[in-house]
């Protein structure tokens, strides 16, 4: 499903977990998930958010403030 590229951990701050991009890591790309589509259930980064929201234009992405939902 999905995979964690990095553990961001900061002296007094929380853990914070990047994701990566579903369709970059298909390619072998190490892009950082920027979006999330729950219809899909996969990540996108800010290249591949815009074809995805061309392709499936009923389907509403989740930036990454919202991620935790």
């Amino acid at each position: 499903m999905a995979t964690f590229s990095q553990s961001t951990i900061e002296k007094g701050s929380d853990m914070i977990q990047d994701f990566l991009c579903s369709t970059c890591e298909d390619k072998k790309l190490d892009n950082t998930a920027d979006f999330y589509c729950e219809s899909c259930v996969k990540f996108y980064c800010r290249t591949c958010i815009g074809m995805h929201s061309q392709w499936f234009t009923k389907h509403a992405p989740y930036g990454r403030g919202a991620m935790k939902k």
